[in-house]
């Protein structure tokens, strides 16, 4: 069985390998861009330019040839990335660094950190559940793209022991949605190209 699925997969990966490294990269700033306090936007319109237009822009330019359907799928998709910030918040399970004494200035201090890495879980199966949605018709490998929001804790995690840069990852949440974008968008590739 491996003889015969290491050459597909391989080829699969030689001719989709930049749409994912793009999509990875664009729905990463897409991400962390919609977390970024926008006084000109307010929440509302940042989670709209910066995550559901991106959402897609991408599944309009990866899920096939560009066509009227392909538009009505990707607005779809791109309305329900939105709804599932805008229904689905995940500030209870943002960060991970902080203890229990700093307790009563973050109500989130005292959620252990168990509870919010499940959180963080649950929201993103859910949001990237409203994604799939719309692909699974002309894509049923979207079936599985709700298994990507397990990204979500890991990416918190992860973010959580990277270094402060001077600028939009000043911070292990900012790292966290950063690295949500990045699997997010990868997974929505694999997910378009398969």
């Amino acid at each position: 069985m491996f003889t015969t699925l290491w050459p597909a997969l391989a080829s699969w990966l030689a001719a989709s390998w930049p749409a994912v490294v793009l999509s990875a990269l664009a729905l990463a700033a897409a991400y962390r861009e919609r977390g970024q306090g926008h006084a000109w936007l307010g929440t509302t319109g940042a989670r709209v330019v910066f995550w559901a237009l991106p959402v897609g822009a991408m599944t309009f330019a990866l899920a096939g040839p560009p066509n009227l359907d392909g538009a009505r799928v990707a607005v779809l998709t791109g309305a329900l990335a939105y709804a599932g910030m805008a229904w689905l918040p995940h500030a209870a399970g943002q960060n991970l660094t902080e203890t229990a004494a700093a307790y009563p200035q973050s109500w989130t201090a005292r959620i252990s950190l168990s509870n919010k890495l499940g959180y963080l879980a649950a929201v993103g199966i859910a949001r990237l559940a409203l994604i799939a949605l719309p692909l699974v018709p002309g894509h049923p490998a979207a079936l599985w793209l709700p298994l990507a929001g397990l990204v979500l804790p890991l990416a918190y995690l992860l973010g959580a022991r990277l270094p402060a840069l001077p600028w939009r990852l000043t911070t292990a949440t900012e790292w966290g949605e950063a690295l949500s974008g990045l699997g997010i968008g990868a997974a929505l590739a694999v997910t378009l190209t398969a």
